[in-house]
């Protein structure tokens, strides 16, 4: 573990972490102070980030980005609900730099998927999942 502090203000900035002792660092926990605002972690240790977490002043977890693809970049955004568990992802399917995919989730099981099929940054299609299956509609 490596601390680094704000040469103008000696506020902690950045605490690095080598979580499986192989002697590179994969966390990168950004702080204000005390507070933790935000981590890089590479989850794979293949040298390359790969889980994004962002923290709430209050020190709750935000948002969590992830690199489903592999490449360093995000590419999914993980919302949880109070509960704790995922209640909402929003997803860039073809790696265009835009949401294109959002999924909603009810008790930990995928309530349904909004899809913006003509790129225009909106969701133009629903498909919601009950125990009678899968309905597909257009959203107006």
């Amino acid at each position: 573990m490596k601390a680094s502090y704000s040469k103008s203000s000696g506020k902690l900035e950045l605490i690095t972490y080598d979580t499986n002792k192989d002697r590179k660092v994969d966390a990168w926990s950004h702080m204000d102070g005390t507070r933790l605002v935000s981590m890089d972690i590479d989850r794979n240790f293949d040298g390359s980030v790969d889980r994004w977490e962002y923290y709430a002043a209050d020190g709750s977890l935000e948002k969590v980005g992830m690199s489903r693809a592999g490449d360093g970049k995000v590419d999914a955004w993980a919302f949880q609900g109070a509960d704790g568990q995922v209640a909402r992802m929003d997803v860039d399917s073809d790696h265009d730099g835009n949401v294109d995919t959002w999924e909603t989730y009810a008790n930990g099981a995928l309530a349904s998927v909004e899809l913006d099929t003509d790129r225009d940054g909106k969701p133009d299609r629903r498909l919601t999942y009950g125990p009678s299956g899968v309905k597909a509609e257009k959203i107006q």
